[in-house]
C-alpha cells in the first residue's frame, strides 16, 4: 500500500549506497531524461535520482523519506492503485505538489537489474517521473475538470475496477467521503461491501437490493437498487444506486461506474406514512364507536364505508357495505328518514349534525337490551380546498351506559342532598391552607350555618378557632398528604361563634388510572356524645377510685386483721405442741398475706394516675414491670426515641390504653405474652399492645367491644388519635393508636 509508516532509516540508507555504487545503475540513470525514484512496499521513497528537484521541485535530501503521495497534487492522489504490482495500468498523469501547474508522467521502470541492486530493490518498485508532452494540455485540463466537475457533485460518484481482485474502488468523488464519514485512504483499494458493516461489525447482508447487486455485477449489467448502509460511524442511511457498465475496445467490462444518492429521508418520509396510513387505519377498525363515510346522492343516502364497530352493528362484513344504502343496510324507514334528514341537514348548514337514536332500529326505548346512540354527522372536503365533496363522515357513539350513570348519579346526588349528615367535597390540592370546598350539603349548612355560596372556594380552616387542636390537625394533613383516608375530632365553629366537636372522616376520591382527584368528608356534631362518654368515662373513674380505697382499706384492714390473728393462732398452737394445727395456720397466714398484696395492686391500678407528659416511656415500663408480677405473663415493653406529648392528660389516656389493653388480653384473651411498643418518626407517635392470646372474635370488632374497647377509643380520640384493633397475622391481637407528637427536647 503507498501509505503507513517509513522503514526504518539505515535500511533505506544501505538502498541509496548500494544503487549509488552500481555503475550499471549509474550508466542507466545518467542515460535517461526522468527522475527516477525507488519507493519501498510502504510507499516511503528510499532512493531519488539527480533530475528529482527538476520534476518535484524538492532537491534530493526533500525527497527521500517521503511519501510518495505527497509528492503529487492531493486532487491526483486517488489515480494511483493501492498496490502498484498488481496494476494493469503502468503510467499515469498527475499535477506537482510542489508546482500544481505542472504535468508529470509517473510510469513504472522495470529494467533487467541483478546483483546487489536487485538484492536490494526486492519488494521496492523503481518509477519514472519526466514532463507530459505540452500537446497533451488539453486533454488533462479537460481531465482536471471532469475531476472536479465530480468532486463537486452533489451525488455520491465511485468507479470500481472489476479486472482487479475483489472489484475494488479505485475512484471516489468528495461528496462520498462526506456522506459516509470515510477517508480516502480508507475507501480507495476495498470493495465497497464495507458499507454494509453496522456499528456493532456485525453485516447487514441479507438484503433484496444485494442480491440483485451481485447478479448484476456478475452478468456484467445495469443495476437500479436500493441499499441499507451504514456511514463510518455507524449510522444508517438509505442509499439509492445506479450502477452502469464500462466497456473497453474488446468489449469486456473494464469498470464499473457508481451513482448513488442519499434517500434516507424520503425513506424515512415513506416509512412514516405508511405507518401512519396504517395506524390510522388500525384506529378506524379498533376505534369502540361507530364510523362510516357515506355520500349524499339525489335518490338518498349511500354508505361508502364503515369500521369494524359499525359493520358489526349492520350484520355485515366490511366489503359488502360499499354502495349500500341504509334500507340494505337493515334500517326502518324511519330511521332512514332520520339519517337522511341529518346528512341534508349537514349539507345546508355546512356544520355537523348531531342526533339520537338507539338500535335495533325497531326496537322498543323500554327495551333492556335497546343501545342508545348519538350520531354526530360531518362535511368531508378533499384536496387542500374549500370546494366540499357530496361525502360525509359520521361518528356514531354508544351512550347507553352514560346515560343509566347519569340516571344513578341523579340519584346518588339526591341521596347527598337528602343525607342526615353533612358532606363536603374538596378538590386534590395540599397546599399549606388546605384543598378546597368545591361542594357542600344542605346538612352541611345547617350543622356549620354558613349558605354554600359563602363557603365553596374556602378551606375548612375557616371553621377553625382557638380551641381548635392543632396536633389533631397536623396529623389528619400528614394522612392526606400520603393520599391516605383519616379520622379525627377537633373543636370547630359555627358562623355564629358557637363551637362544637367535629368528627372528620375523610376519604380519598381516585380516578380509573388510580390519580387522587378530590377528597370527601362526612361531618357530625358530636359534642353531646362526647359529653356523655366524658360523663361516663369520669363516674367509671370515681367508682373505680371508690372501689379502690374499699379494697385497700376496707378489705385490706379485714385481711390484715385476719392475718394478725392467724399469726396469733399459729404462737398458741406451737406453744401447746400442737405442729400439725401451727403449720396449717403458718399457710392460711401465707394466703392471706398474697390476698392482701393481690388487693393492694389492685387497688393500686383502680386509683386515679398522674403521668407527667415527658414521662410517659418511664410510666409504661414501670407499668408493664407491675402487669407482669400481677398478672402471671410475660409484659414486655420496648420505647423507640423520646417524645413529648402535649398534655399530662394525653399521656394518662395513653397508659391506661396500655393498662386496659394488656388485663384485656390476658384474662380474655389467655395471652402468655404481651408486648408493649411505643415509637415515633418524629412528627407522630404510634403506640401498639401485641399479644399471643386467643384473639378477639370478628362480631366483637364489628359490634365496636365492650365497655372495655369503648373506653379505649374514647381515650384514644382524647389524644388526638385513632384506635385500630386488629387481628395478627400470627395469632392474638395488636391494639395501635397513632398520635400527635411535640419533638423531643433539646439536651
Amino acid at each position: 500500500m503507498l501509505a503507513s509508516s517509513p522503514s526504518s532509516e539505515p535500511d533505506g540508507r544501505r538502498l541509496g549506497r548500494i544503487l549509488e555504487s552500481s555503475d550499471g545503475f549509474q550508466v542507466l540513470i545518467r542515460s535517461i531524461p526522468d527522475a527516477v525514484l525507488a519507493v519501498d512496499p510502504e510507499g516511503y521513497v528510499r532512493y531519488a535520482s539527480h533530475l528529482s528537484e527538476t520534476y518535484l521541485g524538492r532537491q534530493e535530501s526533500g525527497v527521500i523519506g517521503a511519501s510518495f503521495l505527497e509528492l503529487f497534487h492531493e486532487g491526483d492522489r486517488s489515480v494511483f492503485p493501492p498496490v502498484i504490482a498488481r496494476s494493469t495500468v503502468s503510467s499515469w498523469d498527475v499535477r506537482s505538489a510542489a508546482d500544481p501547474s505542472l504535468w508529470l508522467n509517473v510510469a513504472v521502470l522495470t529494467p533487467s537489474i541483478s546483483g546487489d541492486v536487485e538484492t536490494a530493490l526486492e519488494g521496492s518498485t523503481l518509477f519514472l517521473v519526466r514532463n507530459v508532452p505540452g500537446e497533451g494540455d488539453l486533454l488533462r485540463d479537460r481531465t482536471d475538470l471532469l475531476r472536479r466537475a465530480l468532486d463537486s457533485a452533489n451525488n455520491i460518484i465511485v468507479v470500481s475496477d472489476p479486472q482487479a481482485e475483489d472489484n475494488p474502488l479505485v475512484f471516489a468523488n468528495e461528496y462520498f467521503f462526506k456522506v459516509t464519514g470515510y477517508t480516502r485512504d480508507e475507501v480507495i483499494g476495498r470493495n465497497c461491501r464495507f458499507l454494509q458493516f453496522r456499528g456493532d461489525g456485525t453485516r447487514d447482508d441479507d438484503q433484496a437490493g444485494l442480491r440483485e447487486l451481485r447478479r448484476a455485477l456478475a452478468a456484467g449489467e445495469k443495476a437500479h437498487v436500493v441499499l441499507r448502509n451504514y456511514r463510518k460511524d455507524g449510522e444508517l442511511f438509505y442509499n439509492e444506486l445506479f450502477v452502469t457498465p464500462i466497456y473497453d475496445a474488446t468489449g469486456q467490462v473494464s469498470n464499473f461506474v457508481g451513482v448513488q444518492n442519499d434517500i434516507t429521508d424520503r425513506v424515512k418520509a415513506q416509512n412514516e406514512a405508511a405507518t401512519q396510513t396504517s395506524l390510522l387505519r388500525a384506529f378506524y377498525d379498533s376505534a369502540p364507536v361507530l364510523m362510516g363515510v357515506v355520500e349524499l346522492q339525489p335518490e338518498g343516502v349511500l354508505h361508502r364505508t364503515a369500521n369494524t364497530r359499525a359493520h358489526e352493528l349492520f350484520g355485515i362484513p366490511p366489503e359488502a357495505v360499499m354502495g349500500k344504502s341504509p334500507s340494505d343496510l337493515g334500517f326502518t324507514e324511519a330511521e332512514e328518514r332520520r339519517w337522511e334528514d341529518a346528512v341534508r341537514a349537514c349539507a345546508e348548514s355546512g356544520r355537523p349534525h348531531t342526533f339520537d337514536t338507539a338500535h335495533p332500529w325497531d326496537a322498543d326505548a323500554d327495551d333492556q337490551d335497546v343501545r342508545s346512540l348519538r350520531v354526530t354527522v360531518s362535511r368531508i372536503r378533499r384536496g387542500g380546498t374549500d370546494q366540499p365533496d357530496a361525502l360525509f363522515s359520521y361518528i356514531g357513539e354508544d351512550v347507553t351506559d352514560s346515560r343509566r350513570s347519569a340516571a344513578q348519579l341523579r340519584l346518588l346526588a339526591t341521596a347527598i342532598e337528602s343525607a342526615g349528615e353533612a358532606i363536603v367535597i374538596t378538590d386534590a390540592e395540599t397546599s399549606p391552607l388546605g384543598p378546597r370546598v368545591i361542594y357542600v350539603n344542605p346538612a352541611h349548612q345547617q350543622l356549620f350555618g354558613y349558605p354554600p355560596d359563602e363557603v365553596v372556594g374556602q378551606t375548612p380552616r375557616m371553621f377553625q378557632g382557638p380551641e381548635t387542636d392543632r396536633a389533631v390537625l397536623d396529623r389528619i394533613r400528614r394522612r392526606i398528604n400520603e393520599g391516605r383516608s383519616a379520622l379525627g375530632e377537633v373543636v370547630n365553629y359555627r358562623k355564629d361563634g358557637t363551637p362544637f366537636v367535629l368528627q372528620w372522616e375523610i376519604s380519598p376520591v381516585r380516578d380509573e388510572a388510580g390519580e387522587l382527584t378530590n377528597w370527601v368528608g362526612i361531618q357530625r356534631d358530636v359534642t353531646d356524645r362526647r359529653q356523655l362518654e366524658h360523663e361516663v368515662l369520669e363516674a367509671a373513674g370515681r367508682e373505680q377510685e371508690w372501689m379502690a380505697r374499699e379494697i385497700h382499706d376496707g378489705l385490706g384492714q379485714i385481711l390484715t386483721g385476719s392475718g394478725i390473728q392467724l399469726h396469733l393462732l399459729e404462737r398458741a398452737l406451737r406453744n401447746r405442741d400442737d405442729a400439725q394445727l401451727a403449720d396449717d395456720a403458718a399457710r392460711i397466714s401465707g394466703y392471706i398475706a398474697s390476698a392482701l398484696d393481690q388487693a393492694r395492686t389492685i387497688s393500686r391500678g383502680l386509683f386515679p394516675v398522674t403521668v407527667e407528659a415527658g414521662e410517659l416511656r418511664h410510666a409504661l415500663e414501670h407499668l408493664c414491670t407491675e402487669l407482669s408480677g400481677s398478672l402471671g405473663v410475660k409484659v414486655a415493653f420496648q420505647a423507640d426515641g423520646t417524645f413529648v406529648l402535649a398534655s399530662a392528660e394525653r399521656a394518662g389516656h395513653l397508659y391506661r390504653i396500655v393498662q386496659e389493653a394488656v388485663t384485656n388480653a390476658t384474662r380474655h384473651g389467655q395471652a402468655q405474652r404481651v408486648d408493649v411498643v411505643l415509637s415515633h418518626d418524629g412528627t407522630e407517635g404510634t403506640l401498639s399492645v401485641r399479644d399471643d392470646g386467643t384473639g378477639i372474635p370478628d362480631h366483637a370488632l364489628e359490634r365496636g367491644g365492650g365497655l372495655g374497647m369503648r373506653t379505649m377509643a374514647y381515650r384514644a380520640r382524647r389524644v388526638g388519635g385513632v384506635l385500630d384493633v386488629h387481628p395478627r397475622p400470627d395469632g392474638g391481637t395488636e391494639v395501635q393508636v397513632r398520635f400527635a407528637i411535640l419533638p423531643a427536647p433539646a439536651d
